[in-house]
């Protein structure tokens, strides 16, 4: 990231130290990436696997620990690192060979962060690697660029696109857009959004007006509920679900899975929000959540309405108030008893619905991960609250076999679990 920002790269036996809430993005991403590897290489025919991994705010590749002299890798080592030791797994369970053909672009716009990253990819022996794109640019004045050199190699490419903002101005939700409408399919995002950063500038002043305007964000001012004078946390809590509402809206990707970190030194709060366009990307990320259950939280409801956070000021205290559910040993059971009442009242004026249409309309603004729902689904059927039936009308006996071409068809009992 630029040093304006906070991050100074001038000193190459210097780096910057790294934040709690920027180690807490590379565990999501490392860990999201070895799901996301393991789920495209199911099938043991397949020898090949071809990803473009796009990191548009590089920075330099390499960081100081704040508790020690250790010095820790960036992104972009990571990300060649993650690729590697997937790679490797995925092998070590076949016979025949396996490789992961990934190309990396590692965009950054700080010369000083350049020659940082430079030296952390010799560091790393990635020296040598034709693979590797290092351009020193402005991300969305390289993306054309990036889009058409991909294009070029594949009609059908994956990509994940790492796009850690240092605050809300960098990555415009059109250029999202835009990526989206590049490439409809095989194409995830995830995007570091400082809510903070925006809500703090918030005013009806013509200069905010105006820099909202230039980034299509001007609607939140004009919410009703935003003119009178409620108090600054409810403010705060519309504020965010109106801007969710917007992402949603202008992005261009079918699905979300927004996630809240709180840093410690700018005491500041992020979203890292996880953009695609297949349910299954959606669900391995949250399951990339679930699985980090010491260290996030979820801020909200724990059935059909929800934000998801982290705060690492609760790491050492006790008091847990400001959110409302925890990813902790009872978490699994409390989303599934959510689930138990509000799916219902979703279906209340439905006779039938299918699985898909249900998970669709609801996994956006949820916690639940697909066999949360499935499990959620059985105990209903159980309860004959409403049967899970086969495209055959078969009555679904498990909620592992539960599929999304199977229908939801509502019982009379409906208005009595009620």
């Amino acid at each position: 990231m630029p040093t304006k920002n906070g991050y100074d790269w001038s000193d190459l036996s210097n780096p910057p130290p790294l934040d709690r809430h920027s180690s807490v993005k590379h565990e999501i991403m490392c860990d999201y990436l070895s799901r996301y590897v393991t789920v495209f290489t199911k099938n043991p025919t397949v020898d090949r696997f071809r990803i473009n991994l796009i990191d548009g705010f590089a920075g330099g590749g390499r960081y100081q620990s704040q508790s020690s002299s250790e010095i820790l890798p960036g992104s972009p080592i990571l990300l060649l690192r993650s690729i590697k030791e997937a790679e490797a797994r995925v092998n070590a369970s076949r016979v025949k060979p396996f490789s992961i053909d990934a190309n990396y672009y590692f965009v950054e716009i700080d010369e000083g962060a350049v020659r940082h990253l430079r030296y952390a990819l010799q560091e790393h022996g990635f020296d040598n690697e034709t693979n590797i794109n290092v351009l020193c640019d402005d991300f969305q004045r390289a993306l054309p660029a990036i889009a058409k050199d991909i294009k070029a190699r594949s009609r059908k490419p994956r990509n994940i696109f790492i796009l850690d903002q240092y605050g809300y101005k960098d990555v415009p939700l059109a250029t999202i857009k835009n990526i989206f409408d590049v490439f409809p399919s095989g194409t995830e995002v995830l995007l570091t959004f400082s809510t903070d950063s925006l809500i703090n500038y918030l005013s009806t002043d013509e200069s905010c007006v105006k820099t909202l305007e230039k980034y299509n964000l001007d609607g939140i001012l004009k919410h009703p509920d935003l003119q009178s004078n409620i108090e600054v946390k409810q403010s705060r809590l519309l504020i965010e679900q109106l801007l969710y509402e917007e992402i949603q809206s202008q992005c261009g990707a079918s699905f979300y899975t927004p996630f809240f970190i709180m840093s410690r030194s700018s005491n500041r709060a992020y979203w890292l929000i996880h953009l695609s366009s297949h349910p299954t990307a959606r669900n391995e990320m949250l399951m990339t959540h679930w699985q980090s259950q010491n260290s996030f939280v979820h801020h909200g409801g724990q059935g059909l309405n929800m934000m998801l956070g982290f705060d690492p000021t609760f790491e050492a205290i006790a008091n847990q108030n400001t959110f409302d559910f925890y990813f902790d040993d009872n978490a699994d059971r409390r989303v599934i008893d959510a689930l138990l009442k509000e799916i219902p009242e979703f279906l209340e004026d439905s006779d039938s619905l299918g699985v898909k249409e249900l998970v669709f309309r609801t996994c956006n603004t949820s916690p639940a991960t697909l066999i949360q729902y499935k499990s959620a689904l059985l105990e209903l059927q159980n309860q004959k609250v409403l049967k899970v039936l086969t495209p055959s009308g078969q009555l679904r006996r498990s909620a592992s076999t539960i599929s999304f071409d199977d229908r939801l068809v509502i019982l009379r009992q409906l208005n009595f679990f009620m």
